[in-house]
């Protein structure tokens, strides 16, 4: 199948709240079943930070419909570009909600899919939150058969995970940011 052209429209506009020159990567489930194109961009934001974005993740649903109209994501990210599993954590994320039907919202959390690359950090889980970093050029498009916005990747530990289920994603957030954590470091220490 070709690339539609709801997707052209959706990677421009990812390439242009990134800048920078993309290289797109194709990736398959372990069943070579399901594929999700991984759009990144080096250096942006800035030096030594890799940007990325599923390509095509909005053609399937997230059980979330909006006043009739399917709502649909597509998962962007940034992290130092030293980190060579980012991509495939975002993948994983994707085949999540292409073969395993998750739904996907702000504040939900996605277990396990950072420890499944890397079992020496802290960081062990995604949290979903709106994409602070480009918040101005990541607007919902609206497409005749769905509308389309993005989703941050956050990494999270697992005591940061036991805060969100005791005290809710919101509180999570808060308390991320009143820390002032690195969230492109995926070696950060737990805030908990």
């Amino acid at each position: 199948m070709g690339v539609t052209q709801e997707n052209k429209v959706i990677a421009r506009t990812v390439l242009g709240a990134f800048g920078g020159k993309p290289k797109v990567t194709k990736y398959w489930d372990d069943n070579k079943n399901s594929s999700i194109d991984i759009l990144s961009v080096s250096d942006q934001p800035q030096e030594g930070i890799t940007s990325y974005s599923t390509l095509g993740l909005s053609d399937h649903s997230i059980n979330y419909e909006v006043n009739g109209t399917p709502l649909r994501i597509e998962i962007v990210a940034a992290m130092e570009s030293a980190s060579d599993i980012y991509a495939n954590v975002l993948s994983t994320c994707a085949f999540n909600i292409i073969n395993s039907n998750f739904t996907c919202a702000p504040g939900v959390i996605f277990k396990n899919v950072i420890s499944m690359y890397d079992q020496e950090t802290d960081m062990k889980h995604i949290m979903f939150v709106p994409p602070f970093l480009w918040e101005e050029d990541l607007e919902l498009l609206e497409f005749s058969n769905k509308n389309v916005t993005w989703l941050m990747a956050l990494p999270i530990s697992e005591g940061e995970l036991q805060v969100a289920e005791k005290h809710g994603s919101d509180y999570l957030q808060d308390l991320l940011e009143s820390k002032q954590i690195d969230i492109f470091d995926i070696k950060r220490e737990s805030v908990v």
